[in-house]
């Protein structure tokens, strides 16, 4: 039996975006091994529920404001090795000093450490008897070149820091081969991640494939409706959004005029509500407790991602809904997905609307792509599929 305890920034449950579905899955599949805690560093006040089957619960709020010494740390990261003002942002005494209570009393066999922003609570970790798991649900430093460049100093901080926790760490998970690939390219070959792919529960997606699942009142026909999913805080969702706001959803309007776009998550910018104001065929929803009534009003995805990393978990559920996709390459990175078998892959503005036009068209086509990608995300999209892959990474380290 494994003890294993993880440290998330942000509550893994109830799951309400692409972050706190991994955590979620894989504590999940953790709980077949042992027992299970979760410690969570968070920036807002979390609710305290306990999901079933955790042995310990705890939430953590950041306090609002730091000490002066803590404040004049931050302001001076340049002059700090490994310092970075993300990972500064999270981390406060307070915070440390409970971690460090929490694991002494749960006694933890292994840690299991979501993301690089947690690397101040690293040295904690490590004067415990217990193998560390370092969970990157994106590499980093690639993703921030991608947004920035190069950008003063705080590139090569994090390539730092990246590199620093994988180091330490006994084990690296990261999302697909392509970032095991990269993580290589970046620092080094005899660096091994285990590749662990995001998955989902693909069963309780069964209502809305099997059309058992309602949606929501007052969306009426789904045939002209689009959707993509996301937390509009994080900036390549930010961007997607905009592409379909200002380019994609007018195009489709003019020979759909029924056409309606759903925006459906967390944290919707303030150009999404003033669209959302202005035309009444797009919809912005803020936070939902359930995506798949959202799904079920659904007859497109689209996911037009310019920028990102991991794999893209909006895809997994559109697959299992038996919901047919529209992706750039960039979106279905990281995924055993073939264009035109399991989804279309279009990268430029008229070739996507084109596709959605396709998809609107064409019941055969639907029916190929959705039922290729359903058996698809059961064989290697599962949590059953990514269990047997967690088997393996732990039977190495453990």
């Amino acid at each position: 039996m494994v003890r294993t305890l993880f440290i998330t920034k942000e509550k893994p449950y109830p799951p309400a975006g692409g972050v706190e579905l991994r955590n979620w899955q894989n504590i999940n599949i953790m709980m077949q091994y042992g027992s299970v805690g979760v410690f969570s560093i968070c920036q807002w006040s979390a609710s305290s529920q306990v999901p079933a089957g955790i042995d310990f619960w705890y939430p953590y709020t950041l306090a609002k404001s730091v000490s002066s010494w803590e404040n004049w740390k931050r302001r001076a990261w340049l002059l700090r090795p490994n310092a970075h003002p993300d990972v500064d942002r999270l981390y406060q005494q307070a915070a440390a000093k409970k971690l460090e209570k929490v694991l002494a009393e749960f006694q933890p066999d292994l840690t299991i450490v979501e993301e690089i922003w947690l690397y101040r609570y690293l040295k904690i970790i490590k004067r415990q008897k217990c193998r560390i798991i370092f969970d990157e649900h994106n590499i980093e430093a690639d993703l921030f070149e991608q947004k920035h460049g190069a950008l003063k100093m705080r590139l090569p901080r994090l390539k730092s820091i990246e590199l620093d926790f994988i180091r330490k760490a006994d084990q690296t998970w990261v999302c697909s081969e392509e970032d095991v690939a990269l993580v290589k390219t970046l620092y080094g070959r005899q660096f091994q991640p285990q590749a662990i792919p995001n998955g989902i529960d693909v069963a309780s997606y069964d209502c809305v494939r099997l059309e058992q699942c309602n949606p929501p009142e007052g969306f009426g026909e789904k045939q002209h409706n689009l959707i993509y999913m996301g937390t509009f805080s994080y900036p390549p969702n930010k961007v997607a959004a905009k592409l379909l706001i200002e380019e994609i959803y007018p195009r489709l309007r003019k020979s759909n005029p029924n056409c309606r776009l759903l925006l459906v998550g967390r944290s919707p910018t303030k150009s999404m509500l003033q669209a959302a104001e202005l035309e009444p065929g797009i919809i912005v929803t803020g936070s939902v407790p359930d995506i798949r009534p959202y799904l079920a009003a659904a007859s497109v995805m689209v996911v037009p991602l310019q920028q990102g990393g991991g794999t893209r978990l909006k895809l997994l559920e559109a697959f299992a809904s038996g919901c047919p996709a529209v992706s750039t390459t960039k979106g279905a990175e990281g995924l055993n997905v073939t264009d035109g078998e399991h989804l279309l892959i279009r990268d430029e503005i008229e070739a996507i609307t084109e596709a959605v036009e396709q998809l609107w068209s064409k019941n055969a086509l639907v029916e190929k792509l959705t039922a290729a990608a359903y058996e698809l995300v059961k064989a290697e999209y599962s949590w059953e599929a990514v269990s047997k892959r967690v088997d393996q990474a732990l039977q190495q380290l453990l």
